[in-house]
């Protein structure tokens, strides 16, 4: 893992965890201005979400600062799952965020 910090020229000393989102450095407006009015927009998001190392920690964090907007590969509004906005999300895509989250969340 150290190898793979260092490429990505990260100090393994001070390393931050959303500095290992698969989102880091995204432009994420499009997580937050499109994502239940654009199916596609919402797809993309759910699929680097689903695929980030860090998505347990993003929720959690999501969730204790109570804030909104996708965190973890859940919408969230004040820290809680908005459920108008995670309409679109498959049953299959709510058991793999349950699995990554080591919980039901949905």
């Amino acid at each position: 893992m150290s190898d793979i910090i260092k490429q990505m020229g990260l100090d393994h000393d001070h390393l931050k965890w959303y500095q290992l989102a698969a989102c880091n450095n995204m432009d994420i407006n499009w997580f937050y201005d499109n994502y239940e009015s654009d199916s596609h927009v919402a797809e993309q998001a759910d699929n680097v979400c689903l695929h980030c190392p860090v998505a347990r920690k993003c929720l959690s964090e999501g969730i204790k600062n109570k804030e909104y907007g996708v965190w973890g590969g859940v919408y969230l509004h004040l820290g809680r799952i908005d459920k108008s906005s995670n309409m679109h999300k498959s049953s299959e895509t709510w058991k793999r965020l349950n699995k990554i989250h080591g919980r039901k969340i949905h």
